[in-house]
């Protein structure tokens, strides 16, 4: 027959180890916590470092652009030609800092979800009564198209490095799958410029026409109807093109698109024949 005590002995031998049991959990839980931290506090410091830095270029960029307008305003003159050739230079400088933005704006977002998966992993990680185990994620849904962010940057950087079929596919899918976001107006935009720097006019004209139509209001609205008088002027339709520039200062005044507008229209008037005297009539 067994004695009671030892029975309590044995009880209490066995409360002990699951104690000591649980309290390894707790410092082994406890330590992959404060490992998890770690590694989470290096990377808010990595995209706050790389943040500063986009900001920094945006700065540098934004001021070139101002300067090359400054530039152009004073130094063009009545060369016509020339004021196609600076505009396109202004306009690429323009996507660079439309680039930087969309992928800072990206960066932002991402450090904003490891701050939210830093509080998670604080949340679920915590000791606690039942030591049960932390809540499972939700699976993610696979998208039938790229996010909008990575597809218009692919494009826009096939459009700047020239490759001119590709960016055309990637901007039409652009438009296809994300048609009314704010970079909207942007691609489509593109798209037409895309057929101007390969000279083809009459294809520019009719998506800078949906540029202007579609989003009246987008950021390349003035630049698409610019774009447009130029293309009217390149297919000797010079009087159209020169209604086009003038609607252009109507609607967007002080605009660099206006400036570039008033410096074209000086051009194609230098380039006008002097008037043949009058000759006089003897009695």
């Amino acid at each position: 027959m067994a004695l009671p005590g030892l029975a309590v002995d044995k009880e209490v031998v066995q409360l002990q180890q699951n104690v000591a049991l649980l309290l390894g959990t707790v410092r082994e839980l406890q330590r992959s916590f404060d490992e998890r931290m770690a590694v989470m506090r290096t990377l808010v410091e990595q995209s706050s470092d790389r943040m500063n830095q986009f900001q920094d270029r945006m700065t540098q960029l934004n001021s070139a652009v101002a300067d090359m307008q400054k530039s152009l305003q004073t130094s063009v003159g009545n060369a016509g030609q020339k004021v196609d050739n600076v505009g396109g230079q202004i306009q690429g400088v323009q996507a660079l800092v439309e680039e930087l933005r969309v992928r800072l704006d990206k960066l932002s977002q991402q450090v904003a979800k490891i701050e939210s998966t830093t509080q998670t992993i604080s949340a679920a990680t915590a000791p606690s009564s039942s030591f049960g185990p932390p809540p499972g994620a939700d699976p993610g849904t696979s998208a039938a198209a790229p996010a909008p962010d990575v597809l218009y940057n692919t494009a826009l950087r096939d459009y700047t490095s020239g490759n001119y079929p590709l960016s055309l596919h990637e901007f039409t899918d652009y438009l296809r799958y994300y048609p009314s976001t704010s970079l909207a107006s942007n691609a489509q935009f593109y798209i037409g410029d895309i057929y101007y720097q390969q000279g083809q006019f009459e294809k520019a004209i009719q998506e800078y026409d949906k540029a202007i139509e579609q989003y009246p209001t987008g950021n390349k609205s003035a630049a698409a109807q610019l774009k447009k008088g130029f293309a009217l002027i390149n297919l000797d339709l010079r009087t159209q093109g020169i209604q086009e520039l003038n609607s252009l200062l109507r609607r967007f005044p002080n605009t660099p698109e206006a400036s570039l507008a008033q410096d074209k229209l000086a051009g194609l008037e230098a380039e006008k024949p002097a008037p043949a005297p009058r000759r006089r009539t003897t009695r």
